[in-house]
């Protein structure tokens, strides 16, 4: 780097400053704004990704049939919601279905758990007589809190679900405004697309523009990526687990199964999780051959998710495996489970915009101050 004048000097250390607190900013934004104005707008965001799923294909069948664009929009719209609310409305009947099954077989859990707690206790009476009476003291009222607690499980279930259902009945009638609030929008937004898009522009600025178009393709690339990944991965867990249980015989398969995809989803978190600690439980109680095969199921696709995992999520993201984990443990840190979600999301847009060399001015004014430093200092 040639030697820097006063003038010049100053201009970098001037740029340097400005792009620091332009990232500060943004960085604030990101962890406290963002999030609220998600909530806020969350049926138009939506409405947004569908439109930009729905126009390539809007676009193809007006150049091939000719159309109205607002006509083809709104009967994709419908036909797209009408196959969603179908295959929601027979998740929901399922999982409702079975859990009314499991609140009227709640009893019979309740005896099943206590029988449990009682041959375990049966079993370890040889080994509290080599225990110091305080230890002996300790477990004996670990064990008399289990029994309390399960003899009032069976209320507090149901007086749980009498509770939550004026909960429930507020939370679906919000959800039904933002629904047809997410209908209204997606059409408008689907029909009017280039037309919106003229307009932001417009207002935007093509240099300002420019870097929102930016933003928005390396967003839609790392979520659309990310999240195909992940949904498969939930999906093979589901796969697996629901034929697994169903030939085993295990009751409320469906929801068992659906329970261990969601957690399958979770960063970290994996099928494993639930799977030994229940095998551990099937032994302590007796029940050796269903402990054996929850432990096996959960050893099995470990290793299956182990091995399709890499295949799934580099194809999918293109992200090294050590820095999915680091973005992963240091979203955890900062914002929890969401904050793990999202980590590894954030670092794709970044490595998506990086690509795009918009940081290229930033990053020859960060060597250049590196260099103007290492001259001074050899002065």
């Amino acid at each position: 780097m040639d030697k820097l004048t006063h003038e010049n000097r100053k201009r970098l250390y001037l740029r340097i400053l400005l792009r620091a607190i332009l990232f500060v900013v943004c960085i604030l934004l990101l962890i406290f704004v963002v999030p609220r104005l998600f909530s806020l707008f969350a049926p138009f965001i939506f409405a947004f990704l569908m439109a930009l799923i729905l126009n390539p294909l809007v676009s193809k069948l007006n150049e091939k049939f000719g159309f109205s664009r607002k006509l083809t929009a709104l009967i994709l719209v419908i036909l797209v919601f009408t196959g969603f609310a179908a295959l929601i409305g027979k998740f929901i009947y399922t999982i409702i279905n079975e859990m009314v099954t499991l609140a009227n077989n709640f009893q019979s859990v309740w005896d099943s758990a206590a029988s449990a707690l009682d041959f375990i206790n049966t079993k370890l009476e040889w080994f509290l007589g080599f225990l110091p009476s305080e230890a002996e003291i300790t477990l004996a009222n670990i064990i008399d809190n289990l029994y309390q607690s399960l003899q009032s499980a069976s209320g507090d279930f149901l007086n749980f679900i009498l509770s939550q259902t004026t909960s429930i009945t507020t939370t679906f009638s919000n959800s039904v405004v933002n629904v047809i609030v997410f209908i209204i929008a997606a059409y408008f937004i689907t029909a009017e697309y280039y037309t919106m898009g003229s307009l932001v522009k417009k207002h935007l600025g093509s240099r300002m523009y420019r870097y929102f178009d930016i933003l928005k393709n390396a967003s839609k690339s790392a979520l659309g990526r990310y999240l195909r990944a992940q949904l498969l991965l939930a999906l093979l867990a589901f796969v697996v687990m629901f034929p697994a249980l169903q030939i085993y015989g295990q009751a409320y398969a469906f929801l068992i199964a659906l329970f261990l995809a969601f957690i399958d989803f979770l960063p970290i978190v994996g099928t494993a999780v639930v799977l030994i600690p229940w095998g551990i439980l099937e032994m302590a109680g007796g029940n050796t051959i269903k402990a054996l095969f929850l432990i096996i199921l959960a050893v099995a696709f470990f290793i299956l998710r182990k091995i399709v995992e890499p295949k799934i999520v580099g194809s999918q993201t293109d992200l090294h495996p050590l820095i999915a984990l680091m973005s992963i443990f240091v979203g955890l840190k900062i914002s929890g489970i969401w904050g793990a979600v999202l980590g590894p999301i954030a670092v794709m847009i970044a490595i998506n915009i990086v690509k795009t060399h918009v940081f290229d001015n930033a990053v020859k004014d960060i060597k250049d101050v590196f260099n103007d430093l290492a001259d001074m200092l050899q002065r």
